[in-house]
C-alpha cells in the first residue's frame, strides 16, 4: 500500500464538477486515507459520507478502492437520490441534515453538460441558488458561517481557500432570511426550447422545439382528464408537453404520483432520457 488510492469519480451520470470534487478529496482524504482504516484495507463509506472536514453530507460516496473491503455490509450497494416530493430532475448532492438537499438542476442530460444550476429542495419548493457548482458551494459555506463557532469558521475558511471563494454570512439570503432566488437559465441551445413548469413550483422542461405541441398540457381537474390529455399528446409526437403536464399535476399534488406514473415514464422514453426513467422508478417507492 505504498501509493494511496484515489476516490473514482463514479458519483453521478456526468463528471462531478471540479468544485466538488475538490471536497471529496478533503473528506476521502481525512476520513480514509489518514486513519487506521486504510492501514487495515477497510473501508467506512458512512465516514466520507459525513466527513467532518465538510459542513454538509455528500448524498452520494465513492464506492470502496480495489482491494478494499468494506467495513459493513452492504455498502457497495449505492443508488441515486430522489428527495420525496422533489422529481428526477433534481439531482442532489449534499444534505444539510433538515429534510434540505443542495443539487443539480439537469434538465437534458442527453446535453452532455458538464456543470448546471444548482438548487436547494427536498421538504421546500425549489429554490436555484446558483448559476454552476461553485457558486452552489458557495453558498452552502455561508450556510455554515451563519451558524457561527469559532470551529466552523476555521473550517469554512480552509475549504473556501481550497476553492478560491469568498462565502458571507450574508451570501444568498434576504434581509428577512429568505432565500435570494436566481432566474433559472437552461441555456436552450439551437432548435431547442425551455417552456416553463405551469404550475409555477417545478422547473419545467427543456426539450428539442418539435417535442412539444402547440397546446397548453392540461395538469389540473380531474386526474383521468390529465391523464387522457398527456397521452393525446405522446400518440401526437409531443412527449416534452406531456412531461410538462404530467411534472405540473405532481407538484399540484392532488394527484396520485402512482398514477400519473406510467405515462411519465413513457414521456421520458420517448425523448429519450433512460436516467430519469430510472430515477423515477426509484422515487415512485416513496409513494406505494
Amino acid at each position: 500500500m505504498t501509493t494511496p488510492p484515489r476516490w473514482i469519480d463514479d458519483l453521478f451520470p456526468f463528471p462531478t464538477p471540479p468544485a466538488l470534487a475538490k471536497m471529496i478529496d478533503i473528506a476521502w482524504e481525512e476520513e480514509f486515507l489518514t486513519t487506521d482504516l486504510y492501514e487495515e484495507g477497510l473501508y467506512d463509506a458512512g465516514r466520507v459520507q459525513g466527513s467532518l472536514a465538510l459542513p454538509f453530507d455528500l448524498c452520494e460516496v465513492p464506492l470502496a478502492p480495489q482491494g478494499w473491503e468494506y467495513c459493513y455490509a452492504g455498502e457497495v450497494f449505492r443508488r441515486h437520490l430522489v428527495p420525496f416530493g422533489s422529481v428526477p430532475e433534481l439531482l442532489p448532492f449534499a444534505d444539510l441534515g433538515t429534510g434540505t438537499r443542495i443539487g443539480w438542476v439537469v434538465p437534458a442530460p442527453e446535453l452532455g453538460r458538464t456543470d448546471h444550476p444548482v438548487a436547494s429542495f427536498g421538504h421546500e419548493e425549489p429554490a436555484v441558488i446558483g448559476r454552476n457548482t461553485l457558486d452552489g458551494l458557495t453558498y452552502l459555506l455561508s450556510i455554515a458561517l451563519r451558524s457561527g463557532g469559532e470551529c466552523r469558521r476555521t473550517q469554512v475558511a480552509r475549504l473556501s481557500a481550497e476553492l478560491g471563494i469568498r462565502p458571507t454570512s450574508e451570501y444568498g439570503v434576504n434581509p428577512d432570511g429568505t432565500v435570494v432566488e436566481i432566474p433559472l437559465d437552461l441555456a436552450p441551445p439551437a432548435g431547442w426550447r425551455h417552456e416553463p413548469d405551469p404550475s409555477g413550483i417545478g422547473i419545467g422542461v427543456l426539450a428539442p422545439d418539435d417535442a412539444f405541441g402547440d397546446e397548453y398540457p392540461c395538469f389540473t381537474g380531474e386526474t383521468d382528464a390529465i391523464l387522457a390529455d398527456a397521452s393525446r399528446m405522446l400518440d401526437a409526437g409531443y412527449p416534452a408537453s406531456a412531461l410538462l403536464g404530467l411534472t405540473a399535476a405532481f407538484h399540484e399534488g392532488t394527484h396520485r404520483p402512482s398514477d400519473l406514473h406510467p405515462l411519465w415514464a413513457r414521456a421520458y422514453d420517448d425523448l429519450g432520457r433512460p436516467l430519469f426513467r430510472e430515477r423515477l422508478d426509484v422515487m415512485m417507492e416513496d409513494y406505494d
